[in-house]
């Protein structure tokens, strides 16, 4: 596993201030946050959903963009900051080989298990895809919810406000091995299943007073 650049550090070091300054951005369940690769899957309502989650992330994570980004100068900025190309065309079979490639080699993901931003605050259908990830990887999928980037930009929205309160919560980790004896397409629709509870869950504990551990 490569050192984290500076870069990066520093990118996430400035948008975490300015997180901070106009959000008052908070984190909650470090303590669910597992050493090691997984798949971090939040809700996704906004285009601040990828930065609220890498400035919540208490290690590196990495992202998937458009292979189309990568050719300018851009491309060398956000390859730094551990983005990886997908092809126009990929299929979800080589988008998914390389999400195993990376976890493989220890890291952590970023997936929006939803596919695309939701118009109105509510999560949608999860795809059993991210189960099969889960198995072909023999990783974890970690539950996170994010609570205020809607509020803040959401897809109505050309331009983010400038004020507004933004959370991350980290739930408990559903791990592969509760479910390698299974039949695989039963585990895939378990797991989008439990994902789904599991945000719900976090949904209710943020809201409902954030008392004690997440679940």
């Amino acid at each position: 596993m490569k050192k984290t650049s500076f870069l990066y550090t520093l990118v996430i070091f400035l948008v975490k201030t300015f997180f901070k300054i106009f959000y008052r951005h908070k984190v909650y369940g470090l303590k669910h946050y597992p050493e090691g690769s997984g798949i971090v899957a939040p809700n996704h309502v906004s285009f601040f959903d990828p930065p609220c989650v890498a400035i919540s992330c208490p290690g590196e994570i990495h992202f998937l963009a458009r292979e189309s980004l990568f050719k300018s100068f851009f491309g060398k900025l956000i390859t730094a900051l551990n983005s990886h190309p997908v092809k126009k065309n990929a299929t979800n079979l080589q988008v998914m080989k390389d999400v195993c490639c990376l976890l493989k080699g220890g890291y952590k993901v970023l997936m929006f298990p939803e596919g695309t931003r939701s118009r109105d605050n509510k999560l949608l259908e999860i795809k059993p895809g991210i189960g099969l990830l889960l198995s072909k990887s023999e990783s974890s999928i970690i539950p996170t919810y994010i609570h205020g980037t809607f509020d803040v930009w959401s897809r109505k929205s050309r331009f983010p406000k400038l004020w507004g309160k933004t959370a991350v919560v980290f739930g408990s980790p559903i791990k592969w091995e509760s479910y390698k004896d299974m039949d695989r397409k039963k585990a895939q629709v378990l797991v989008a299943q439990q994902l789904t509870s599991a945000l719900r869950a976090l949904q209710q504990w943020y809201n409902e007073g954030r008392e004690g551990l997440p679940p």
